[in-house]
């Protein structure tokens, strides 16, 4: 059983797939627990300033918990569209910097719960790919355009049909993931960047979520790209934050956002 925990360390939020020994399996209830904590943290926003995803143990989510799920009376439907789509949405919501921390096995579930992040970071051996072949289920989660943007028609067929896995060190090759360091370093690797991210300018990286987010939905023509880019532009001119790293970058120093 997968217990989920929001830890709060200053200007850092934690949620955490606590469940070890199932191999941070996710059910109906665990998905509606991450809901609850990730509306926890917008709530703390601007005091929290970056979200850390990640699993206990030597995997990060091996999906959905299907150990006791009664095939004949499941409904796949409602249990994607109306209890995964709502928390996938929400992280992908925040305006803060939401980074997944992938070790071992992200699939199903677990793949679309690091997938809605903004940022992952994996160990070279994590694993991902699409299992379902062997229990003659679907791709789900929002893989489909995760790998379909990323590695293309031929190799998401691959992967689906033969079960196989792209290791952390192929994802971070494809685009799937953002970088994949040794499993024994990537812990000390992720606090390296939280620490980077909480001194940066907040304001920017909101504007820059919901931009990046937008572009890769809507794919907009590069006039209308640019047209917005200028308008996002003058937005952040308006921030204090612009002001102070320009006054720094002047000043020769670092700048010093709050």
């Amino acid at each position: 059983m997968t217990e989920i925990q929001l830890r709060n360390r200053g200007q850092i939020a934690e949620i955490v797939l606590d469940g070890p020994e199932s191999r941070n399996a996710l059910d109906a209830d665990n998905l509606r627990d991450i809901a609850a904590a990730v509306a926890k943290v917008a709530e703390a926003i601007p005091s929290v300033r970056v979200l850390l995803i990640r699993g206990e143990g030597k995997v990060f989510s091996s999906g959905r918990d299907i150990s006791n799920i009664d095939v004949d009376t499941d409904d796949a439907h409602a249990f994607l569209a109306e209890v995964f789509a709502p928390v996938f949405q929400a992280i992908r919501a925040l305006p803060i910097p939401v980074i997944a921390q992938v070790q071992g096995a992200a699939l199903g579930l677990g793949f679309g719960i690091a997938a809605a992040a903004d940022i992952i970071y994996a160990a070279l051996d994590a694993k991902f790919g699409s299992p379902f072949a062997a229990i003659g289920a679907m791709l789900d989660s929002g893989g489909h355009h995760v790998f379909l943007d990323r590695v293309g028609y031929h190799r998401t067929m691959d992967l689906i049909v033969t079960g196989d896995f792209m290791t952390g060190a192929e994802a971070a090759a494809a685009g799937i993931v953002s970088r994949a360091v040794p499993a024994a370093e990537l812990s000390e690797f992720v606090e390296s960047k939280l620490e980077k991210i909480v001194t940066g300018p907040a304001e920017a990286f909101a504007l820059e979520k919901g931009f990046v987010q937008k572009i890769a939905d809507e794919r907009p023509s590069m006039t209308e790209l640019l047209a917005e880019e200028a308008a996002l532009q003058e937005s952040a001119r308006q921030t204090p934050d612009y002001a102070e790293g320009f006054r720094a970058f002047q000043e020769r120093r670092s700048p010093n956002f709050e």
